[in-house]
């Protein structure tokens, strides 16, 4: 009996122990546990301030390039009008907006002028030194307002210019805008990644291609392993296409051309047309560079103002002769060549819009090349597909690859360039073709010039804006 008594009080003991001991792993599990839940709730609170910068920026932005998309495309129509009217107007109307255009933009934004691609550049690069102060003068709100302004009074007066690079400088402005009024108190975000974000959503806004903007901004703008900001870059562009399609609906920026790639005849077309528009296009950015250079060295505003009338008024003769087909940003040509039976095109025509460009660029004011780019490298195409007696749907591959081929010899990225053509036509027939165009056209354009033509804007800005070091006293 006592054996049994002392068994039982031992029992009792090894319970209580186990009850103790179980009761302190649930306490100690539920208080891991909301610890976790607290600390979870956290991140996810840490993770939606620092994406909610992103969201509105991105639904600005989709707004704004698609109400930009719509004054654009009314300025262009107006020029044709006025031109269709009287082509004498013209000379009027192109001198007067190649002046104001400069003049919006000298005085109010310098460094809205142009593309915008290479001051969003010239900022990422700020952005990660202590000259991070100097990236207000590549994007701000005032940017925004000018680059607007004066992009759409050039192209009122006849002159070669796109709105897509515009677009880039714009929303990377919006997404500044943004950061720059976040309170204090804010999770801190990566004043790059807003660049990069920003950008990127902009080149997806203006040519409904979501998947050229992220690789605009892998191989052009980014020196980083996209794992540092994948979750922004495909918000802010997710955000501002669903946006801009929104309010403009579901487009292709060109539609769906018929295409054909039978014969052998074809891939030499592809490799004319590629070496061509690779060499012309890296020529072209040399040119407006030097150009620019000469512009430069006129430091009286009458000077200046010489050159941009004459300017003008080379644009306005070349309109005079040949018509429509030489000003704007090219996008009716590239239209009528691709969905028209008839795809002649004279032999000049690519190099009047080119010398166009030129003059339409060099001398300030605000106005994009990307459109421009595509629709001289079109022509390039339908001018080899008629020497080579390629016609119908064969043709129209020359003219993509052709678009691809300039645009990739400009900007030197390949990749960026054959996957927006891709995306503006959705032939995933012909991905390989404009691949191949586009990385002839890339290794022609590093014989014409080891740089691009954006990377060389982007270190001249970047030199301009940075005040030289003064020389120590001994």
């Amino acid at each position: 009996m006592h054996q049994k008594t002392i068994k039982f009080k031992y029992l009792r003991i090894i319970s209580k122990i186990k009850n103790h001991f179980l009761s302190q792993v649930i306490t100690e599990y539920f208080k891991d546990l909301h610890i976790a839940t607290i600390q979870a709730n956290s991140q996810l609170k840490l993770q939606f301030f620092q994406f909610l910068p992103f969201l509105v920026a991105s639904f600005i932005t989709g707004a704004v390039a698609f109400g930009y998309y719509e004054l654009f495309r009314y300025a262009e129509r107006l020029s044709f009008f006025i031109y269709e009217q009287n082509r004498l107007y013209i000379f009027a109307i192109t001198p007067i907006s190649f002046l104001l255009s400069w003049w919006l933009v000298k005085k109010y934004a310098p460094y809205s002028k142009g593309s915008g691609i290479p001051q969003v550049m010239a900022a990422i690069e700020l952005s990660s030194s202590k000259k991070s102060h100097l990236i207000k003068h590549f994007v701000s709100l005032r940017i925004i307002i000018v680059k607007i302004l004066a992009s759409i009074v050039k192209v009122i007066g006849g002159g070669v210019s796109g709105r897509e690079g515009p677009t880039i400088q714009i929303s990377s402005s919006i997404f500044v805008v943004i950061y720059k009024i976040l309170p204090s108190w804010w999770p801190p975000i990566s004043q790059k990644n807003i660049l990069i974000a920003g950008a990127a959503s902009g080149l997806a806004a203006a040519f409904n291609t979501p998947l050229g903007g992220i690789i605009f901004a892998i191989e052009e703008l980014s020196k980083f392993h996209i794992k540092h900001y994948q979750f922004p870059l495909f918000i802010a562009v997710i955000i501002a296409g669903l946006t801009a399609q929104g309010f403009g609906g579901s487009y292709l920026y060109l539609g769906y051309p018929k295409l054909t790639t039978e014969g052998w005849m074809i891939l030499h077309g592809v490799l004319i047309t590629a070496l061509l528009s690779g060499y012309f296009g890296s020529k072209m950015g040399v040119i407006i560079l030097k150009v620019m250079d000469l512009f430069s060295l006129a430091k009286s505003n009458i000077a200046q103002i010489s050159i941009v009338l004459s300017c003008a008024f080379f644009v306005a003769i070349s309109i005079y002769f040949f018509g429509t087909e030489v000003m704007g940003s090219g996008k009716e040509l590239m239209e009528n060549i691709l969905f028209n039976d008839d795809k002649t095109v004279e032999w000049y025509i690519p190099f009047i819009r080119m010398n166009n460009l030129i003059a339409t660029f060099s001398f300030g004011g605000a106005g994009g090349i990307f459109a421009p780019s595509l629709s001289s490298g079109a022509a390039i195409g339908a001018v080899v597909a008629q020497y080579l007696h390629i016609f119908g749907d064969s043709a129209n591959l020359l003219i993509l690859v052709g678009m691809t081929s300039f645009l990739a010899g400009i900007t030197r990225a390949p990749f960026t360039s054959a996957i927006i053509v891709f995306e503006m036509t959705d032939r995933h027939s012909v991905i390989f073709y404009l691949m191949l165009g586009a990385m002839i056209a890339s290794m022609i354009a590093s014989f014409v010039d080891k740089q691009s033509f954006y990377d060389r804007l982007k270190k001249k800005y970047i030199q301009e804006v940075t005040p030289p070091k003064s020389s120590k006293t001994r």
